[in-house]
């Protein structure tokens, strides 16, 4: 027996409208993706006719096909010795004026190149001069260029008027007026009626070894009008503090070195003590005198290779008062620097961190600070006598500092 099945009319057409749709729905989804694809294709032309056609047609070729290329010369930047007792150079910028500096040449690895803060950069003071307070001349008193974070100097000479009339002064009669001058807020219009020297010069620290007073009006280019005794140059401008603390400045000045620093008188000491109007060297008695701000003695420090003159008649380095600045703020400051009788001349402005002692001392015992620097480059001391105008036959001082000093970036002001 055997068993037929047959479609019903009903199912059979219910199959033909399901093949029917299947159909039309192919039909639809080609039409929809053939449409997507052209939308597609003609955003793409669009968005690639907006580029540069440099950007679709320039070839680049790999780097095995490029022609060899010549590697750029460097120079290296020369380093010294960094010896705590024999380091003692003015700075870039030194007190008055000075000469040019002329950089030795040499290599240097461009990979691996460390710029710490006591970097010393091999700067000799010759006849070029690169802005940074290094002075043309080597006399250690500061350079006619100004900028590369430095402080002006204008010197005055007190023997003569503004119009080159003599005055009659007096060594008397000037330590007295440079006394009145530091004592009564430093005004310019009291130094004013002298005569002024046409050049400006722009220093980084303060370091000039024992040398003969005529260095400073050769270094201002008066030595043709100036005689080299009863002058004076006042550095003044403006010096960031690089670390919130407490500190105070070291320092000894032939005749005399006064600092006024935001508004006061911080540091006075040398041949002669102008605050006092007494004169220090030669005069233990009148040292032990000296208080600071306290009313606590001064410190006195001396160094191997400072001198006899400054170690013994002037009793060393001597310590001034103690202030305060915070990081990152700006400070007025001013310098005085003058030769009284004429002779001797030199002076050194350190300055101690009194929150972080030195650790490093001298073959005295004495410890070791910090050169007052605005900028990176030190004073290189062969150089400074190698190019003084007239160097002291037989005499020669220097001080020590931390190479690792501070540096208080500054500004004319």
């Amino acid at each position: 027996m055997s068993l037929h099945i047959e479609m019903t009319p009903e199912a059979e057409a219910e199959m033909k409208r399901t093949v029917q749709r299947n159909r039309l729905s192919s039909i639809a989804i080609a039409v929809l993706c053939c449409f997507l694809g052209g939308l597609t294709l003609y955003l793409t032309v669009k968005l690639f006719e907006e580029q540069e056609p440099a950007a679709l047609t320039q070839y680049t070729p790999p780097l095995e096909d490029l022609p060899p290329t010549k590697q750029p010369v460097t120079k290296q930047l020369q380093s010294r010795p960094a010896s705590a007792s024999s380091s003692v150079a003015p700075s870039v910028v030194v007190a008055a004026a000075a000469g040019p500096v002329a950089m030795a040449e040499v290599d240097v690895p461009t990979d691996s190149m460390d710029f710490g803060t006591g970097m010393e950069l091999g700067v000799g003071f010759g006849t070029g001069g690169l802005g940074d307070g290094i002075g043309s001349g080597g006399t250690g008193l500061g350079t006619e260029q100004a900028g590369g974070s430095t402080i002006e100097g204008t010197f005055y000479d007190l023997k003569q008027t503004s119009s080159g009339a003599p005055t009659g002064m007096t060594p008397g009669n000037c330590k007295k007026i440079l006394q009145e001058f530091i004592t009564t807020g430093w005004s310019k219009s009291m130094l004013s009626k002298y005569y002024v020297a046409p050049t400006k010069l722009y220093v980084s620290c303060f370091y000039m070894p024992v040398s003969k007073a005529s260095e400073a009006p050769y270094a201002y280019k008066v030595e043709d009008k100036v005689k080299p005794s009863m002058w004076a140059a006042v550095y003044r401008g403006k010096v960031v503090a690089p670390k919130t603390g407490k500190f105070r400045f070291v320092g000894y000045g032939d005749d005399a070195l006064v600092v006024r620093f935001n508004g006061k008188n911080v540091f006075d000491y040398g041949w002669e003590h102008l605050t006092s109007g007494k004169m220090m060297g030669g005069q233990p008695g009148n040292r032990a005198e000296l208080k600071d701000d306290k009313g606590e003695p001064r410190k006195f420090y001396k160094y191997t290779k400072a001198g006899h003159d400054w170690n013994e008649s002037a009793g060393g380095m001597c310590s001034g008062d103690v202030f305060s600045v915070q990081q990152g703020k700006s400070y007025p400051m001013e310098v005085l620097i003058s030769e009284i009788p004429g002779g001797k001349f030199g002076f050194v402005l350190l300055i101690e961190d009194v929150d972080a002692p030195s650790t490093l001392k001298d073959g005295t015992g004495s410890p070791i600070f910090q050169l007052f620097r605005t900028n990176f480059a030190e004073p290189n001391v062969d150089e400074l006598y190698k190019n003084m105008k007239e160097p002291l036959p037989g005499e020669r001082s220097e001080v020590p500092y931390d190479k690792d000093s501070l540096i208080w970036a500054g500004e004319a002001a």
